[in-house]
């Protein structure tokens, strides 16, 4: 097994731990719009216009050249860790509160 796999996504250097032999990436870029992608063994990295997401949660917005780490599910952004963040909870809190129907 391998101590770490990395990469570069546009201007971000990723690192991963523990890393993995079964590794790919893709980018694409559209115009001003880019996306990349890492997947390295079950760990998925993407970032779509320097918003950050790992395995599906999002972890905020990106700064030009940060670094990220994914030791062991733990996101390093920076040095700092970054904790998921609720994109659905913060939806719901915006949208005034619907009775629930009763049931018969």
């Amino acid at each position: 097994m391998n101590a770490e796999s990395e990469t570069d996504m546009g201007s971000h250097h990723v690192i991963v731990r523990p890393g993995n032999a079964m590794t790919s990436s893709t980018s694409v870029t559209f115009g001003d719009s880019a996306t990349y992608e890492f997947t390295c063994g079950a760990v998925k990295i993407k970032i779509e216009n320097e918003a950050l997401s790992v395995n599906g949660k999002s972890y905020g917005m990106l700064e030009p050249e940060q670094e990220i780490e994914v030791d062991n599910g733990t996101v390093t952004v920076a040095g700092q860790v970054r904790q998921p963040v609720a994109v659905g909870q913060e939806i719901e809190a915006e949208k005034p509160s619907q009775p629930k129907p009763e049931a018969d």
